[in-house]
């Protein structure tokens, strides 16, 4: 059995929804046991993360950029970096924002950036 973490942080519903789907859609697939967290509770249970297979980040973008949360998540990670705990683990990444310009693009490329960081196949 595989074990799939989805972390997320939603302000306002949207992003949570999206986790939901992405949580729903894993946990379909058999030999996949999925997880699904809020940023908060993902640092309140970071070393959890450890004994996963793949781990999917998922945040809205304010104003060009990943939300807080997430970054706190984040940065609360960094002692995973000095193990590299989480390295060889699959990554993914979803966002949205109300935005219409490409403002999206940047916070998918920094979590795609703190996966490579970490070690994970993204």
């Amino acid at each position: 059995m595989s074990k799939l973490v989805v972390v997320y942080h939603s302000g306002y519903g949207h992003t949570k929804l999206q986790a939901e789907a992405v949580h729903r859609g894993a946990a379909e697939v058999e030999g996949i046991d999925a997880e699904i967290l809020t940023a908060t509770e993902a640092v309140e249970r970071i070393d959890e993360f450890d004994s996963a297979d793949a781990i999917i980040f998922g945040c809205p973008t304010y104003m060009g950029s990943m939300a807080a949360e997430m970054k706190r998540f984040l940065e609360a990670a960094i002692k995973k970096w000095f193990s590299q705990a989480w390295k060889d683990k699959i990554a993914g990444a979803f966002t949205n924002s109300s935005s219409f310009s490409g403002d999206k693009l940047n916070t998918l490329m920094g979590l795609v950036i703190n996966a490579m960081q970490h070690g994970m196949i993204y």
